[in-house]
């Protein structure tokens, strides 16, 4: 499957009294690694596009689990691998890992639902999501 490289820098915004990273921060990083992935996979809809009229799609997440493996310090240029790990008819999990340089930070397995954005119920996954993800 294809991966999705977001880079960024750790703020003082990201950090804790003692300028390591806050965990909460890594949340936040993979929210933009999977938003920034999906606009370069499919880059003639916007997240607000998918959303709208009758077969309005929203892709809401499930579950996180993250593994801490390193911490992260001010200043730090990180960069967020993403790629998809499994796509099923109404979720996908996605691997993320943080990593400054060749150093794991942390790895993230994200579990995503599917939903209609006119009745919040699961809905199918369209194929041309699909299709973009895994070609």
């Amino acid at each position: 499957m294809k991966e999705f490289l977001y880079k960024t820098r750790v703020y003082f915004s990201d950090t804790d009294a003692g300028g390591i990273v806050y965990h909460a921060s890594y949340i936040d990083w993979a929210e933009h690694g999977r938003t920034e992935m999906l606009r370069e996979m499919v880059p003639d809809k916007s997240q607000s596009e998918l959303a709208e009229g009758e077969n309005g799609i929203l892709i809401l997440v499930r579950s996180i689990k993250i593994e801490y493996q390193k911490p992260g310090y001010l200043d730090d240029e990180i960069t967020v691998h993403t790629s998809i790990e499994e796509m099923r008819r109404l979720s996908c999990t996605i691997r993320q890992t943080v990593m400054r340089g060749d150093d794991v930070l942390a790895d993230l397995r994200v579990s995503l639902a599917f939903v209609s954005a006119k009745d919040k119920r699961p809905a199918l996954i369209p194929e041309f999501i699909k299709k973009a993800y895994t070609d």
